[in-house]
């Protein structure tokens, strides 16, 4: 079912025709990573320096920094969009379901179907900073755009970091898998995130995010794009009090992980 959804052209057109049509569309998505890539280095090493020169205190100039790679992440869904390879859609414009207080802070949580999940809910949603894997944060061409852009890093101050992006204001988003989800399925959850909410007393808000067709998921090469545009859906679907919660960190974990599990239809610990 997954191939007749993915390349439903395959059948419909000429062989060259289709190989041609193929063609471009990997082109296009070689155009766009290489875009992100040098942009991703025009802006961390050319232009948030000078930014950084700009007067504030420390929270004031990651905002500027911030905003500066939303809207850089903005150009890049454009150019997808445009391309017709990848679009991100809400049906809301806060990530706040359940009546919590839009102007307090958050921890995100989400499924982690797509490469492009970062980028599509940081340049949707203002004042958003996420946890970067670690061959990114150690990237020399990322490093510096990652830290200067408030975006904390996996090590060993993790969730002290992410306690102070909490304080400072901003919305932290964790994929709770650590990678990329399999299609049809989903990776253990680790309790992180639950435990950073607990301790900084801030309320959990589930994200459930989906991509039809799928694409850019961790079995599928970058350029193996379908014949037609994926469509990634960021929907809030509830808010999580862990301070209300008479679970700990790990049970709330697993709760979730269940919780995610039914929404999509994902048999317990199906990895397949």
């Amino acid at each position: 079912m997954a191939g007749v959804e993915m390349y439903p052209y395959k059948a419909r057109l000429p062989a060259p025709i289709y190989w041609i049509y193929r063609a471009i569309r990997t082109a296009g998505v070689a155009l766009c990573f290489a875009g992100f890539w040098s942009g991703s280095i025009v802006l961390g090493w050319l232009w948030l320096p000078i930014l950084e020169l700009w007067p504030g205190p420390r929270v004031d100039k990651m905002r500027r920094s911030l905003r500066s790679l939303q809207r850089g992440f903005r150009l890049f869904h454009l150019v997808m969009r445009v391309l017709r390879l990848y679009h991100r859609t809400s049906p809301v414009k806060t990530l706040r379901p359940g009546g919590a207080p839009a102007d307090s802070p958050a921890v995100l949580v989400a499924n982690h179907p797509t490469l492009c999940d970062t980028t599509s809910i940081v340049s949707l949603f203002p004042n958003v900073v996420a946890v970067a894997r670690t061959g990114f944060a150690n990237n020399p061409l990322l490093a510096r755009l990652i830290r200067v852009c408030g975006f904390i890093p996996i090590g060993i101050h993790m969730l002290q970091e992410c306690e102070e992006r909490l304080r400072m204001g901003f919305d932290v988003l964790i994929f709770p898998e650590g990678t990329r989800s399999p299609i049809g399925g989903l990776h253990p959850f680790h309790r992180g995130a639950f435990e950073l909410a607990a301790r900084a007393k801030v309320p959990v808000v589930l994200l459930k995010l989906t991509c039809v067709p799928p694409a850019l998921s961790k079995p599928l090469p970058i350029w193996k794009v379908a014949d037609r545009m994926a469509v990634l859906t960021i929907e809030p679907l509830d808010t999580i009090h862990p301070v209300d919660s008479e679970l700990p960190s790990r049970a709330m974990c697993r709760v979730i992980e269940q919780r995610y599990r039914d929404l999509l239809g994902y048999a317990p610990g199906d990895l397949a």
